[in-house]
């Protein structure tokens, strides 16, 4: 399991009853698990061994009920086993922060793999300010539950009673109240309370009394607090907008790339266009030279031969017209041979 980004709260209602009905199954059920504790996280001769030992095998029992990080974040499963730590030592007139090395020595144990990095980080020693609220706060959970989960009970209006007095003891004990978390766990807390009917005044027969308001300060808290999550939301929205803007355009890119591949020449291809490529170059080229070779010197030397060769043309021309044309001597010659021509051709 990976350690998540837990935020450091209190239990809800609900959350409290979830956790504390875990706890409760698995608190007497350790024993079988003692000669699996490691034996080099405390020495033999340690000072209250036993408790924290017991106490150690029921960390890690009841973290294994959650199966998920996300089901131990919705429940605040770490914050509750944390208190309950810090619950138990205090039963102890001993310094109560060396014993915390020992648990926090155990989750992190390698035989602890499946738990390893759950809660590790928040297994811590709470100051008494913070403590003292939290169990405050989980007392009246615990006594408000049950007038919930027993309104027609004959016992309904002590439970209701002794749940007004917890819940009214908080605002005594703590008058100015300056933290958020805690403001907002006292109004969900309240709330919960006015659904199921223990409203600002309650009677049983002739005695009343009534429940604190919600104080002023939290109010005030609360408000603040939304603003600024608002303004830190907008925030957000604002970046993410600038983030997108300055994305590169992918479908460009795509095309780009369609493009190139258009025009990309596979080796087969490339195979039969490029004797025909290089036969039309040298064709093109070819002319050219011929289009301007009078103008070099081979084309000069060209013309010379050419000259030259014309010449002797005309020559042999002139001596063959000369042979075609009817002259005495041939005549005579030609003469001479008819009658014998005649002769045999009449045979």
């Amino acid at each position: 399991m990976e350690e998540g980004n837990q935020e450091e709260r209190y239990d809800s209602l609900d959350e409290y009853s979830n956790n504390y009905k875990i706890y409760k199954e698995i608190q007497s059920s350790v024993g079988e698990d003692y000669k699996l504790f490691p034996e080099d996280i405390i020495i033999k001769d340690t000072e209250n061994r036993l408790f924290i030992i017991m106490n150690s095998l029921r960390l890690r029992k009841y973290l294994m009920k959650f199966n998920d990080m996300e089901n131990c974040q919705n429940n605040n499963c770490c914050g509750y086993i944390n208190y309950m730590l810090n619950k138990t030592i205090r039963t102890l007139n001993i310094p109560h922060e060396p014993i915390f090395h020992f648990y926090i020595n155990y989750i992190n144990h390698y035989s602890n793999a499946q738990i390893k990095n759950l809660c590790a980080s928040k297994i811590n020693h709470m100051k008494e300010e913070k403590y003292t609220k939290t169990d405050q706060l989980y007392n009246a959970y615990e006594i408000c539950n049950l007038f919930i989960a027993n309104k027609q009970d004959t016992l309904t209006c002590s439970l209701a009673k002794s749940c007004a007095t917890l819940y009214n003891n908080i605002f005594i004990a703590h008058s100015e109240l300056n933290d958020v978390k805690f403001c907002k766990a006292l109004k969900n807390f309240k709330d919960v309370l006015k659904s199921n009917k223990l409203t600002s005044t309650i009677k049983c027969g002739a005695e009343s009394f009534n429940l604190f308001p919600y104080p002023e300060s939290c109010t005030v808290l609360l408000e603040k607090a939304k603003q600024g999550t608002s303004f830190m939301d907008k925030q957000d929205r604002m970046l993410e907008r600038q983030v997108e803007s300055e994305k590169p355009s992918y479908p460009k890119e795509e095309q780009m790339i369609q493009i190139r591949e258009n025009y990309t020449t596979s080796p087969g291809s490339l195979s039969t266009t490029l004797p025909i490529s290089l036969f039309s170059s040298g064709m093109g080229g070819l002319l050219i030279l011929l289009s301007f070779y009078k103008f070099t010197p081979l084309g000069q030397w060209l013309k010379l031969r050419t000259q030259r060769f014309g010449g002797i043309t005309k020559n042999c021309d002139e001596e063959l017209y000369e042979m075609q044309q009817p002259t005495s001597e041939y005549d005579e010659r030609h003469s001479e041979y008819n009658e014998y021509n005649i002769a045999y051709n009449s045979l």
